[in-house]
């Protein structure tokens, strides 16, 4: 359902977003109408904004995306292959700790949520990626912080519909507030 742009709050500030790229969010979506950017597919505009603009890599994203959410092209948490959301949760305790409550089987069925997961691929104490739920994507990703801590960020890929995005991050919310409780016990 497209927005009104009067409804339309962009992701980051227009200072942020002209600090980097040389334009505030007006001056981008100004030039994106006028070189007809509202017909283009998302490849096609951020390849525009890089080539003819030279806005970097993940700035003409960054771009693309905000323009398409203005412009009713998206709704917030699509992608190209359906719909995202993350959850994190920095808890007091060592990268290994937190990579072994989800990477060992016994320890993950202690916090996470309810689902089916087939881990595909993982790198001890930075990543463990699966299919979630058949259709979905799972990524986790972990990062060791100062002062005896560490974070863990989860990213859902590929959801079907919008609906499931509230459901999903509800989940992984009381899921890492439970690993939390278990990991500082």
């Amino acid at each position: 359902m497209p927005l009104d742009a009067q409804e339309y709050i962009p992701g980051m500030s227009d200072a942020a977003v002209k600090a980097k790229t040389g334009k505030d969010w007006a001056g981008w979506f100004g030039a994106l109408d006028k070189a007809g950017a509202a017909n283009l597919k998302h490849p096609q505009i951020a390849r525009l904004l890089h080539q003819k603009h030279g806005v970097p890599g993940w700035w003409s994203q960054m771009v693309t995306v905000e323009y398409e959410l203005a412009r009713g092209m998206r709704v917030r948490h699509q992608t190209a292959t359906g719909f995202s959301v993350s959850a994190s949760k920095t808890i007091a305790t060592t990268l290994s700790a937190l990579y072994a409550a989800t990477a060992n089987a016994a320890k993950r069925k202690q916090w996470f949520p309810t689902g089916e997961l087939a881990p595909s691929s993982q790198t001890k104490n930075k990543y463990f990626r699966g299919s979630w739920n058949d259709s979905a994507r799972l990524e986790i990703g972990f990062y060791a912080k100062e002062g005896g801590k560490a974070q863990i960020a989860v990213q859902v890929n590929k959801l079907g519909k919008r609906s499931d995005v509230d459901r999903e991050r509800a989940a992984w919310r009381a899921a890492l507030t439970k690993l939390q409780k278990v990991l500082e016990a």
